[in-house]
Order: structure tokens, then C-alpha cells, then sequence
């Protein structure tokens, strides 16, 4: 029950701020057989995860294990519309966007869309 509340909820999330979501499927044995699911390898960064688990990975994006796989989703929006005279740089450690007056990235323009 907890699991599918997460899951709905990072689904409600994703949809609201528009974010890129994927899901991967556990592999599979060279015979064709399915693996039997002790949880998700992320294969951005190599970390193991038990079912049930939600984790954000090391591209920024939030993750969740499920026996049939793991699904992630975009931490961050990307601005799409602010000012002339800014520039857009992603921000890895708070894994979001920050638009700066480009002659000063000290000062902070506004977002007008994302």
C-alpha cells in the first residue's frame, strides 16, 4: 500500500512540474527467463535498491523500485522563457536551474515560464 501512495504521488508530482519520467525494467537471463526480483540496480550510477524503495540518483532524478522495475523522474523544470541579458546553468549539487544576469551571475533574473 505505502508503495503504490509513492508511486502515486510521484506521479502527481511529475505531472504538475511537467518532468521527463522513464521506467526500466529489470533484466533479464540469457535463456529468456525473468530474474527473480531482489530489487533495481540504477544504471546511471551502479546502486543497488530494495523493492519498495525511492532514492534520487546521481543525474538528478527521483527513482522508485518496484518488482517489475524502477521507474525516475526529473528532479528539476527547465526555464524556457526569462529576460534577454541572462543565462541558464544547472545547478548539479541543488540539481536545479538558475538564470543569472549574464554580465553578473550574482543577480538572479526572473523566470517567466518553465
Amino acid at each position: 500500500m505505502k508503495l503504490l501512495l509513492c508511486i502515486a504521488l510521484l506521479l502527481l508530482a511529475a505531472q504538475l512540474s511537467e518532468s521527463a519520467c522513464f521506467f526500466q525494467r529489470h533484466d533479464k537471463r540469457a535463456k529468456g527467463k525473468p530474474k527473480a526480483p531482489l530489487g533495481c540496480i540504477d544504471k546511471s550510477d551502479g546502486t543497488a535498491h530494495h523493492i519498495g524503495e525511492s532514492w534520487k540518483n546521481a543525474n538528478c532524478l527521483n527513482c522508485v523500485c518496484s518488482s517489475n522495475g524502477y521507474e525516475c523522474c526529473e528532479m528539476y523544470s527547465t526555464p524556457t522563457s526569462f529576460p534577454k541579458g541572462c543565462n541558464v546553468l544547472f545547478d548539479r549539487e541543488a540539481c536545479e536551474f538558475r538564470v543569472h544576469v549574464e554580465s553578473d551571475p550574482s543577480v538572479e533574473c526572473p523566470v517567466l515560464e518553465r
